[in-house]
């Protein structure tokens, strides 16, 4: 089988890499400013529309682009918190075509290009598959110190914390769980079951240059694990030359600290030919005891991390860029933190060691042929320990503490190529990409449920994106994506369809189908063990597990337009997932301080529900950003140990909002508030002279979350600003009220904002 799969795939790829027929080109060259201030500006997007062929503006706000078809062309300019300029012009052949373009300031998210939704260039507004963008801007506003932090009161996004002691961390989509989401960094599936673990809380802010998140599968493009949505970070490309120092300092009520302190640099060549950006950071976080139990909510962390990002144009159409990072992180939580992990009644600690890296070739071939190349790595090594004396003082109970240490390597590399061809009104993209993910766990203290295991996969994807229709309003996105992995004999193959209709130029639609499935495989729950009363729990897939397929629905209206003066971007998205062989863990027995469950599919599952989203801005200083989220997420049986059909942990409702206004030419003010409704809990507790713990449904309270930060810019010297904030997270002090207590606590039962009230101050340098 995989040799015909590997036939069908060079044939394909071979087809849609053929020779263009000959055409004439033409030189495009021209600048783009402000229209207020006049000035030019750096970084916008100018594109050729419903092509690839595109570039950014430089330092003095020029671009050239060097080959376009001669002849009509449209030209979309854009840049993110500005109006998008689309312009028809005719490109002469063997000229010097220039044109000249003002922009006019507009609400934060619109003028973005995203990739994420089709692995091609799109205006946010007018990509077919609609995308949330996180912007660099917003991630610095929100004092986001990592990527989990900045995907914090985003409409249909929960962030959670899920455990006590080592504060594990997932990402909800439509109130999926978080393995249903694959994570990205720059396009590429290089976040493994074990980085996934606290992967998102891994990478700093300095790393990131905006996240793109879509909603529903994405397998077509990405392989096993886009069921629920894409999670892409998009790393920070050089654009202008300086350099940025930042220092935050939070305090709680309890005078805990959390100090993060940034730095990173840009360099861009005057020719523009090759640039380079390099960044730092360090993050130091207290423990935090809520109850006053002696055992932390929030653990002990270290994080500090380095990288850089690189390229070179050695011809005008080709570029080589390389990302390298390199992460060193501790946690440590439970008890007794002056005393080594095993003399604590309950401890759970790990370190973290990550490498990762990129390289890249892209080659605009002509007007109508691009391809690209890549080879990714990400490299995990961890040490670990889960478990403690449990509250016990005999030698038994001694012996178990010392056996609880462990070590994880998890080496993952990913190759592969990707090609677009224009075909008249078709963008085909057609790919290749093959990964091989070894996974190596000793963190039990048992060699029996130790981890040893290699898994391959190799995907191929053919997309068709088609543009037709009266001045191209329709846009239709056919797809689908072949895969072999190595837990599977059959081969898995993912179809999607996406439809975008400009019904004017204010009002879209969207409706899609897509596919995703999860493969039979080691995930992240087997690789954190949380531990009730130090004993551990480990899960261990059935030797009959088969992969989880799911098939997602969506449709929506959207307006991005102006009511008089007024910028108003509203929008409505029905939604529905259903997930069929759904895994679910099942008590097998316990054994030296080990509680062994095991993985098989269960029945199918089903999420359905409506969003929607609203953003004014009723002058250029001030905008408003609401949403609101409603997901029934439920099972076709009840789960046997919890006796319902609901999804846990996943409230029905929630909603955000967010003000951004500029109070003075040089303050501004930053507030946001997350509305998080009641749910579901489970609940382990030890009942005295029974073997078995009790198991409970618990709702949940619900909370109203709040931060406001205060932003003041100084520009000290000529090439000097700096930057002052004061703020307040989580104003109302939001916090879970029923925390378990003592060394027999549920570390698991812990739901809700996962910070407490937190004041935080803030100076930034720009050179």
């Amino acid at each position: 089988m995989k040799k015909y799969s590997l036939m069908i795939i060079i044939l394909a790829t071979f087809m849609f890499l053929k020779a263009e027929p000959p055409f004439e080109k033409a030189l495009l060259m021209g600048t783009v400013k402000d229209s207020e201030s006049n000035a030019p500006l750096v970084g916008v997007n100018v594109m050729v529309t419903n092509t690839t062929i595109g570039t950014a503006t430089n330092l003095q706000g020029e671009f050239i682009l060097p080959k376009v078809p001669a002849g009509p062309i449209s030209l979309s300019i854009s840049m993110m918190g500005y109006r998008t300029e689309k312009i028809d012009l005719r490109a002469r052949p063997h000229h010097k075509n220039t044109v000249d373009i003002l922009l006019t300031k507009t609400l934060l998210e619109m003028g973005s290009v995203v990739i994420t939704g089709t692995g091609t260039p799109h205006l946010i507004e007018d990509a077919p598959v609609k995308t949330r963008l996180i912007s660099r801007l917003n991630i610095e506003q929100r004092k986001a110190a990592n990527a989990a932090e900045a995907l914090d009161f985003q409409p249909g996004i929960n962030v959670e914390n899920d455990c006590q002691n080592c504060n594990f961390s997932q990402v909800r989509i439509l109130g999926m769980d978080g393995k249903y989401s694959q994570v990205l960094i720059d396009g590429d599936p290089v976040i493994s079951s074990l980085a996934g673990v606290y992967g998102l809380e891994h990478f700093p802010a300095e790393m990131l240059d905006r996240i793109e998140v879509i909603k529903g599968g994405g397998s077509s493009l990405y392989g096993g694990g886009a069921v629920a949505g894409v999670i892409n970070m998009v790393t920070r490309r050089p654009v202008v030359e300086q350099a940025r120092i930042k220092y935050n300092y939070g305090v709680t009520e309890k005078n805990n600290s959390d100090v993060h302190i940034g730095a990173s640099s840009e360099i861009v060549g005057n020719s523009g030919k090759t640039g380079a950006y390099i960044f730092a950071s360090l993050r130091n976080r207290d423990k935090y005891d809520r109850n006053g139990d002696s055992y932390s909510e929030l653990g002990l962390l270290k994080n500090e991390s380095m990288g850089f990002n690189w390229y070179y144009s050695p011809i005008r159409e080709g570029e080589i860029s390389t990302h390298f990072h390199r992460i060193h992180e501790s946690r440590r939580g439970g008890n007794k933190f002056n005393r080594p992990y095993h003399e604590a009644d309950i401890a759970e600690a790990l370190e973290h060691w990550k490498w990762g890296g990129t390289v890249k070739w892209k080659h605009q071939v002509n007007a109508l042929l691009d391809y690209n190349t890549f080879y990714s790595f990400a490299t995990t090594d961890r040490k670990s320990y889960y478990g403690g004396l449990g509250g016990g003082t005999s030698r038994a109970d001694s012996l178990a503490a010392l056996k609880a240490y462990g070590t994880t390597e998890n080496p993952l590399q990913i190759a592969g190529m990707t090609a677009n061809y224009k075909v008249g009104c078709h963008l085909i993209t057609t790919g290749l990409q093959y990964s091989i993910d070894k996974v190596n766990d000793k963190s039990t203290s048992n060699a029996v449920y130790y981890i040893d295991e290699t898994y391959t996969n190799i995907g191929y994807f053919l997309q068709d994106n088609m543009h037709f229709g009266e001045k191209e309003k329709m846009e239709l996105v056919v797809g689908t994506r072949i895969d072999h992995h190595s837990e599977l004999e059959k081969v898995i193959i993912s179809p999607r369809l996406n439809l975008k209709y400009d019904i004017n130029q204010v009002h879209t639609f969207r409706a899609g189908l897509s596919t995703g499935f999860k493969a039979p495989q080691t995930y992240d729950e087997d690789l954190h063990i949380c531990g009730l009363e130090g004993d551990q729990k480990v899960i261990r897939n059935s030797s009959d597990l088969e992969e989880e397929k799911s098939y997602s629905y969506t449709a929506g209206l959207d307006y991005n337009g102006y009511i008089g003066r007024i910028g108003v971007l509203a929008g409505v998205t029905a939604y529905y997932t259903t997930v069929d062989g759904v895994f679910q863990e099942e008590f097998r027995r316990s054994e030296n301080q080990i509680d062994v469950w095991e993985r098989v599919n269960g029945s199918s599952a089903n999420v359905k529900g409506i969003e929607l989203e609203l953003g004014i801005q009723p002058k250029s200083s001030i905008q408003l950003l609401g949403g609101f989220t409603y997901a029934d997420g439920k099972y076709e049986e009840e789960l046997a140990d919890w006796g319902t059909k609901n999804f846990l942990r996943t409230p029905k409702i929630s909603g955000t909002l967010g003000v951004n206004a500029k109070i003075f030419n040089n303050l501004g003010i930053f507030l946001q508030s997350k509305y998080m409704g009641r749910a579901d809990v489970p609940h382990e507790i030890l009942v005295e002279g029974q073997d078995e713990p009790l198991l409970l449904l618990e709702e949940s309270q619900n909370f109203f979350q709040s931060d406001i930060i205060l932003t003041c810019n100084l520009a000290f010297l000529k090439d000097i600003n700096s930057k002052f904030s004061l703020g307040v997270k989580n104003i109302f002090n939001a916090y879970q009220e029923n925390l378990d207590k003592g060394p027999e606590r549920d570390p698991a039962f812990v739901y809700g904002p996962a910070n407490p009230r937190i004041i935080n101050f803030g100076l930034e340098v720009n050179f």
